[in-house]
């Protein structure tokens, strides 16, 4: 009987040792949980760039927002100068640095402006 009680205290002393190692681990993934859902909510702001001029967006994006349906949509919004004319065109929204700046924007920390350079009748297109 003497030798089911060291089994017994063994697999108690395990047991707490088990215990302990998920409790750490728990908290670790509750501070990444957390500093993901800080980052994903911090603001980003989408300008139009043409010269000096700018125009920003009249609303922000949270980051976990950011994609260029949800840019191409929000850009649409914007009334056009051309009555009747519900399509706008951006150059640069079809070329490769556009998506690389959103995942590049995505991927990272911190606050960022995405800037979409305009010639000027791109610019000039919207009603501003």
């Amino acid at each position: 009987m003497d030798w089911f009680n060291w089994i017994a205290g063994g697999c108690s002393i395990l047991g707490a040792l088990f215990s302990l190692f998920a409790w750490f681990k728990a908290r670790k993934i509750h501070k990444e949980f957390v500093h993901e859902q800080q980052r994903q909510n911090k603001k980003i702001k989408v300008v139009l760039n043409y010269g000096d001029k700018k125009l920003e967006l009249p609303m922000e994006l949270r980051r976990a927002e950011l994609t260029r349906a949800e840019i191409m949509g929000r850009l649409g919004m914007i009334p056009m100068k051309g009555k009747g004319q519900q399509r706008f065109s951006l150059g640069y929204t079809n070329k490769p640095e556009f998506l690389q700046q959103i995942n590049n924007i995505a991927a990272s920390d911190g606050e960022f402006i995405v800037t979409i350079p305009c010639n000027e009748d791109e610019f000039l297109q919207f009603d501003i």
